[in-house]
């Protein structure tokens, strides 16, 4: 009777030494492929301070109530922040005004949008109705929107997007007279909320201006 027993003892030790090692590989293989998926997307760091401490010159660090964000500013530029108001709303931000050229505002905004906000519902939301027109085209006749891209900023899961619109002068009257803006928008979701980091001018000032827009999105940090 022992000796019909061994062999049986044999066979069932070797199935499950077998089934351990085909479990706990798949186990470890899962989590890697994640990261990797991770790891692929294209990283927008060029300008990603090395020292997030370290303010750079011409520029002041701004920090958030409640701390939700905190960025370097361009000190020359024109400074407001939300309003009460606003915070009852579940919207958090700063706006900073510079140099005005051909009739058109150089603006750069800095907004937290608490899960609770009563504008939009999360950071996908915001995203649909600023990527495309009202009726959900791409291009028309005067407005360009490009593609959403999908980026790590600052080490973090990020959306960008840009897009170019047009925009008349003086609405109220019957003048045709009328600008190109251009814009940029950064989309970072987090546990709490989402931020967005929003850069508009005339095509023509977009480049000069830009690099002081992405220096307070390289210095950003947010919760």
């Amino acid at each position: 009777m022992l000796k019909k027993v061994i062999p049986i003892l044999i066979v069932l030790f070797v199935i499950g030494g077998v089934l351990y090692i085909k479990y706990s590989q798949k186990s470890v293989a899962e989590p890697v492929a994640e990261q990797k998926e991770q790891i692929n997307l294209p990283a927008d760091s060029a300008g990603l301070k090395k020292n997030s401490n370290a303010v750079s010159q011409g520029f002041k660090r701004f920090t958030m109530d409640e701390e939700y964000f905190l960025c370097d500013i361009p000190i020359d530029w024109e400074f407001t922040k939300t309003n009460e108001r606003k915070a009852k709303k579940g919207v958090y931000g700063l706006q900073v005004v510079g140099p005005r050229m051909d009739d058109a505002p150089t603006i750069a905004y800095v907004t937290f949008y608490l899960k609770n906000n009563i504008y939009f519902n999360g950071y996908n939301d915001f995203i649909k109705r600023n990527s495309k027109d009202i009726f959900g085209d791409k291009k028309n006749e005067t407005d360009t929107y490009g593609p959403v891209e999908k980026i790590k900023l600052n080490g973090k899961i990020a959306y960008r997007l840009e897009s170019e619109i047009k925009e008349y002068t003086e609405p109220e009257t019957k003048s045709e007279k009328f600008i190109m803006l251009r814009e940029k928008f950064y989309v970072i979701p987090s546990e709490k909320g989402f931020h967005v980091l929003h850069f508009m001018s005339s095509d023509p000032s977009y480049s000069k201006y830009l690099p002081v827009f992405e220096e307070m999105v390289y210095s950003f940090r947010g919760v």
